[in-house]
């Protein structure tokens, strides 16, 4: 392979030449050009593989070239880079069958998955046109025949018998012992939305495969991955065989792999990789195994963004040890220390994670309990929680929130923020009477009156009582006593003496209390809590 750098920036050009491992791509012969006229000079001499170029350049764009490179009617692909992402590159880019679209800044580990991929393209396709007989081509293309093979398996596309499976690998005339026994590692990759803006999906999934091969096979050109789409995630599942050279592999051995495996994701990829290492099995089990390990990373949270053999996953779904102080979070909330409250929230995780028995089942419990909490204070606020949950932002967290610990943060944080700020728009249309029953509602226990909620107010006693009669139909000292007397109630309720009642709820004389109350209600203090 021979390939052609095209860059004003000369220090980019430089440090794609010198950064990206080309022997390791088999690539014989890297060349440079500043601008398009050099470039143009180049391809037109040597037999260039794969031209990447910069988009931006001021003696002519890449795509000018790439346009050029068409017309002429080259054997070879093309990568563009830019600094920022345009959907007019994108679309022009596409329509000239430029083969990759990456956005700036340079990233080496990227560049290379990218490129392996492009010369793999290559070779495929020049290997078909070189013969039409499909025995050939299938011959060079047998990771592609497996993986479809190993697709079907755990789609159960081929029935999960030991007879069956047989005949499907003797039809496709594929090498696969189906007596042995074979550790299925399924690999769960999440968070993959940022990836996606960056590159498409097949070279995300290429990449995928690439560093299963590698890492967990100890082979580039493996045959025993695949990769499946499942809804905004990518599950990848590699067969190992449970022996080598007549030795056991040991299950620490492939967590070992597994590890490495995730540290080398990383270094390419923003999504998180999770992987679930089953224990050995035979080929007409590998269905049943693969539901049975996405199941156990669905459920046991704890492990996100880890490696771990089934049989050290925990199986607890109880959720009675699990559960957040609710009355401290309404208190914290209730005085908006928002820093408090996400630190109580994720001392109690970090517990539950210490001893990996955090699950989804936990997590269902402790978002349902934050969102008891919230909707509490809007409650009492007398604020609907409607306008709240139409924030698209809100739920899109929300049906993540149970996935890891970390979108169970990244929610929680988000919902206080996002109930602050819902708070402060519907205050905003709050007429003057509704801010007045608020401060009611909130110094109520206080010796307050028109003179006390006036200063609050900024305005004149006599105005502020003219304008909430106007606005409620009743008096402003009817309504500090008519909310008393609510609370009242709710404190009766609960058997707590009458005495007490009427100082805990404001009242500064008990025949004052009582008059009231039996006003409000019907009947005395007394003869309320007796019912």
């Amino acid at each position: 392979m021979r390939v052609l750098i095209v860059d004003d920036d000369r220090a980019t050009v430089d440090v794609i030449r010198d950064t990206v491992h080309w022997d390791s791509l088999e690539v014989s012969d890297v060349f440079t050009a500043y601008n398009i006229k050099e470039a143009k000079k180049i391809l037109t001499a040597e037999q260039i593989d794969i031209v990447i170029s910069d988009i931006e350049m001021p003696q002519g764009s890449g795509i000018d070239l790439l346009e050029w490179y068409r017309e002429q009617e080259l054997d070879g692909e093309f990568l563009l880079l830019t600094c920022h992402e345009s959907f007019d590159y994108a679309k022009h880019a596409m329509q000239l069958h430029a083969f990759e679209y990456l956005l700036k800044p340079f990233d080496v580990n990227v560049m290379e998955a990218t490129l392996r991929k492009i010369i793999r393209d290559i070779i495929e396709k020049r290997s078909i046109k070189e013969t039409s007989e499909l025995g050939k081509w299938a011959k060079e293309n047998t990771a592609r025949l497996y993986n479809n093979f190993w697709t079907d398996i755990f789609g159960a596309k081929v029935t999960p018998s030991a007879e069956e499976i047989r005949n499907e690998i003797n039809k496709r005339h594929l090498d696969i012992d189906t007596e042995g026994l074979y550790h299925l590692v399924v690999s769960r990759v999440s968070d993959t939305a940022r990836d996606r803006e960056k590159i498409n999906t097949n070279l995300i999934l290429f990449i995928l495969e690439n560093i299963h091969m590698e890492v967990l096979l100890g082979d580039p050109q493996g045959t025993n991955v695949a990769s499946i789409e499942v809804g905004g995630g990518i599950i990848v599942a590699s067969v190992i065989p449970a022996t080598k050279d007549g030795k056991a592999v040991s299950p620490k051995e492939i967590q070992t792999k597994c590890e490495r495996l995730i540290e080398d994701q990383k270094k390419i990829l923003s999504s998180t990789m999770t992987c679930c290492i089953g224990k050995s099995v035979h080929i007409y089990e590998f269905y049943e195994t693969f539901q049975r390990l996405l199941n156990l990373m669905e459920v046991n949270v704890s492990y996100y963004g880890k490696a771990f053999y089934e049989e050290d996953a925990s199986k607890n779904s109880d959720t009675s040890g699990v559960s957040l102080d609710t009355e401290k979070l309404e208190s914290l909330l209730s005085k908006q220390q928002k820093m408090e409250f996400m630190s109580a929230l994720k001392d109690l995780l970090n517990e539950k994670m210490k001893s990996n028995a955090l699950t989804d089942a936990a997590l269902n419990k402790i978002e349902k309990e934050v969102q008891q909490v919230v909707y509490t204070y809007l409650g009492k606020k007398q604020i609907a929680v409607a306008g709240l949950l139409e924030d698209e932002n809100l739920n899109n967290l929300e049906k993540r929130a149970t996935q890891s610990v970390l979108d169970m943060i990244r929610w929680a944080n988000y919902l206080l923020d996002a109930t602050f700020e819902h708070e402060k728009t519907v205050k905003k249309s709050f007429t003057l009477s509704d801010k007045i029953n608020n401060y009611i509602h909130e110094h109520y226990k206080e010796p307050i009156g028109r003179n006390e909620i006036a200063e609050v107010m900024f305005l004149a006693p006599e105005y502020l009582s003219k304008v909430y009669k106007k606005e409620t139909g009743v008096t402003l000292n009817e309504a500090i006593a008519t909310y008393r007397v609510e609370q009242a109630k709710i404190l009766l309720d609960r058997g707590e003496r009458v005495s007490d009642v009427a100082e805990e709820v404001g009242f500064d004389n008990f025949t004052y209390f009582s008059t009231t109350f039996k006003k409000v209600v019907g009947v005395s203090p007394t003869q309320y809590k007796k019912q």
